[in-house]
């Protein structure tokens, strides 16, 4: 089949940062040659857009871990969610997993708009969701 032209799109600092960081995750948790190849080629093309286009201190490396640290935990829930699919267990534990992936996900929303806001960045997500 033919390879696609790359598709070039603005996005706002945090959902890059965000995109980084879990590149970086995926760095350190996918085995497979092939995909780490793929996973590599992409957090290069992205950090060096980060690099060139974004001048980067103190708060903004803050921020970024506390994204890592969000993206590192719910790929642990993700996980766990998976084990209980699997084993069909969906009681307490199950419960639990998934509201925490919400709570995390609102968070995560909360730092990418902090950076957007930190950046200058001209394209922000905004969120809103039914309270609880």
């Amino acid at each position: 089949f033919k390879f696609m032209d790359k598709i070039l799109v603005e996005v706002s600092v945090g959902e890059l940062l965000d995109k980084i960081s879990i590149l970086d995750i995926k760095k350190d948790k996918i085995k497979n040659k092939e995909n780490l190849e793929y996973i590599q080629k992409e957090y290069t093309i992205l950090k060096l857009e980060y690099d060139n286009k974004v001048k980067s201190d103190n708060k903004l490396s803050l921020l970024y871990n506390s994204l890592k640290e969000i993206n590192s935990r719910l790929w642990v829930i993700e996980d766990e969610k998976r084990l209980c699919e699997k084993n069909e267990d969906f009681g307490e534990n199950f419960i639990k997993l998934s509201r925490d992936i919400h709570f995390l996900n609102d968070e995560r929303a909360r730092i990418k708009l902090e950076i957007n806001n930190h950046t200058g960045s001209k394209i922000k997500e905004i969120k809103e969701y039914t309270k609880y």
